[in-house]
C-alpha cells in the first residue's frame, strides 16, 4: 500500500485535492443555476449545471479525470463567451475550478498541485462570497429595509404630477412618478424616512381622498427601492 493508501497493482484513484477542486466546482455552480432556472431559458442552466458534474464520473480513473476536467473547463469557457447573452459566464468560476483540479495532482507534480490547490480555494471563496453579497443585497436587504414609498392603485389619466405633489409633499412626500401599464395603473408616493408613525398615515390619509385612488399599501423595497 503507498503513501496515498492505494494497493499495490490497484488502479489509483484520483488525489484527494483533484477530488476535492471536481466536487467544489459543482458545488458553486447550483447557486447559479437555481437562480438561472426561473427564466425563460432555465434548461440551458440546467444543462450547463449538469456539464460540470461530468467529471466526478471520472475520479476512479486519474487519467480521465485530468482529460475530462481540461475538456468541460475549456468548453465552460468558451461556452460563457458564446452563450454571454444568457449569462452562462456565471460558469466561469467552476471552469476555472476543473482546470485546477486538473492540475492538483502532487504525485505527479507536487508545486504545481500547491498552486493549483490554493487558486481553486481562492477562486471557490470568491465565487460563494460574490453569491452571498448578490443573494444579500438583491433579495434579504430590500427584504428587511423599512419601505418608504406608499403605492397607490389608480384609475388611468385622472392624476396631475403637479397638483398632487403640492398637495402631498407638505405632508413628507419627497417625490410622486405614475405609470400605466399593462400590469395596471399606480401612484407611487415617496416619502421622507424619518416621518413618524402618524405622519405616515396622515401621508397616507390624503392620499386615499385623491380622486380615482382605489387602494394605497406600503410598497417593498424590492419593488419601489
Amino acid at each position: 500500500m503507498d503513501v496515498d493508501g492505494t494497493e499495490a497493482g490497484a488502479t489509483p484513484a484520483a488525489h484527494r485535492l483533484q477530488s476535492a477542486l471536481a466536487v467544489a466546482a459543482a458545488v458553486i455552480a447550483v447557486p447559479v443555476t437555481v437562480w438561472g432556472f426561473t427564466s425563460g431559458i432555465g434548461a440551458l442552466f440546467v444543462v450547463t449545471c449538469l456539464a460540470t458534474t461530468l467529471p466526478l464520473l471520472t475520479l476512479r480513473r486519474p487519467q480521465h479525470l485530468v482529460a475530462t476536467c481540461v475538456g468541460v473547463g475549456l468548453g465552460l469557457l468558451a461556452w460563457g463567451v458564446l452563450g454571454v447573452m444568457f449569462a452562462m459566464f456565471v460558469y466561469w468560476p467552476s471552469a476555472l475550478l476543473l482546470l485546477c483540479a486538473a492540475l492538483a495532482d502532487p504525485r505527479q507534480r507536487p508545486v504545481i498541485a500547491k498552486v493549483a490547490g490554493g487558486l481553486g480555494a481562492a477562486v471557490g471563496t470568491a465565487a460563494l462570497a460574490g453569491y452571498a453579497a448578490f443573494v444579500w443585497y438583491l433579495y434579504i436587504a430590500p427584504a428587511l429595509a423599512e419601505p418608504h414609498t406608499y403605492r397607490a392603485v389608480t384609475q388611468p389619466g385622472i392624476h396631475r404630477l403637479e397638483g398632487v405633489s403640492q398637495r402631498l409633499i407638505p405632508l413628507g412626500a419627497t417625490g410622486v412618478t405614475e405609470t400605466d401599464s399593462w400590469e395596471g395603473s399606480y401612484m407611487d408616493v415617496r416619502f421622507q424616512e424619518h416621518l413618524t408613525a402618524s405622519e405616515r398615515e396622515k401621508l397616507r390619509t390624503e392620499i386615499t381622498r385623491l380622486p380615482g385612488i382605489t387602494k394605497v399599501d406600503l410598497c417593498p423595497v424590492s419593488a419601489c427601492g
